[in-house]
């Protein structure tokens, strides 16, 4: 039974893959695929034990795909440029593809921009402007780094907020296990942004730092932003002021902080920033909506496919790509495919 499972498997994943392939090797209007990475870590790195698996790329694999999306004769583009081309009229590739990343961490500069810039590769880098310059980061990751610190009695006063989430049966102690502390994560959405962060302030003391490397920041450094920027090769976009999720959000004074106050943060930085805003976790709301549509010129939402030119500039959808969906060529163009068909 196991073996024809397996065999099922392959031959879904190969029919995904060439249907992909066809579906963009042979497009003739003007289609702009948009790749969404977030962390790019090699193989070895220890960041891995502490990081949702969906949300790393080995640089390795970015190269790769870089290569396989020329060889369909896709164009790289700037996401911006492009739109500017479409909206004026100008002449477009039939293939073009944008290269994205979510969040603004700081390995994009030390393991991603080396490959982009050896492959002459222009990228949007969508910023958490809040988390720019500093030592700090998201609460999933210090949600995964307490659950895998050894000794922590989930019992814990500091933790009694966090029991709920914790699953059956009841763990007592930690480490948990990657995949059990990233379902805890999912789990965890059930919240908002704000509460968690709250929340994890009073259990910060629980978890110590180990070694030196955990002393480096994490997120993107301002010397850092106007050395990729310096290019051209690499443009800055929106993702808020702080992650929060907008559907999490119950004011327009906080929507407005921070959607309006992301692109302030932006113009003052003085890099090279575009009018685009990327939703956090893909949650929109109406208000959101309309406040995005009066401060920057295009949206990135987590809708997966293509776009043709047709497509509303607030709308544009993307392939979100980590190791685990995408670490073959062949489980690449699945990933495409299966979402074309």
């Amino acid at each position: 039974m196991a073996t024809i499972r397996s065999l099922s498997k392959f031959w879904a994943l190969s029919a995904f893959a060439v249907y992909g392939w066809l579906r963009l090797k042979l497009t003739r209007s003007p289609t702009l695929i948009i790749l969404t990475y977030h962390r790019v870590l090699p193989e070895n790195s220890g960041e891995r034990e502490r990081e949702q698996p969906g949300m790393v790329i080995s640089p390795a694999n970015l190269q790769r795909h870089i290569k396989l999306v020329r060889s369909l004769g896709a164009v790289a583009v700037h996401l911006d440029e492009w739109l500017r081309k479409k909206n004026a009229g100008e002449a477009l590739p039939a293939l073009s593809v944008a290269f994205t990343f979510d969040d603004g961490w700081r390995d994009n500069y030390l393991h991603g921009y080396p490959v982009l810039r050896q492959e002459q590769v222009p990228a949007t880098i969508f910023l958490v402007t809040g988390m720019v310059n500093t030592d700090d980061t998201f609460w999933p990751e210090k949600v995964i780094a307490l659950l895998r610190t050894p000794g922590i009695n989930l019992n814990d006063q500091s933790l009694a907020w966090l029991q709920p989430y914790l699953g059956d049966p009841v763990r007592k102690s930690t480490p948990l296990s990657l995949p059990e502390a990233d379902e805890i994560v999912s789990r965890l959405k059930n919240l908002d942004d704000a509460t968690i962060i709250q929340h994890l302030k009073h259990t910060s003391s629980l978890v110590a730092k180990t070694n030196d490397a955990d002393q480096a920041p994490v997120i993107l450094q301002h010397g850092e932003l106007k050395e990729m920027s310096g290019e051209n090769l690499v443009k800055y976009g929106a993702h808020t002021r702080n992650h929060f999720r907008l559907n999490r959000l119950n004011s327009k004074e906080a929507l407005e902080e921070q959607i309006a106050g992301c692109q302030s943060d932006l113009e003052a930085m003085n890099v090279n920033s575009v009018p685009i805003f990327c939703y956090p976790n893909g949650d929109i709301t109406d208000g959101g909506e309309q406040l995005v549509a009066a401060h920057y010129q295009a949206a990135c939402t987590t809708k997966t496919g293509w776009n043709r030119a047709s497509r509303n500039d607030f709308d544009l959808h993307r392939f979100n790509l980590h190791d685990g969906n995408s670490s073959t060529t062949r489980m690449l163009l699945a990933t495409i495919g299966r979402s074309l068909a």
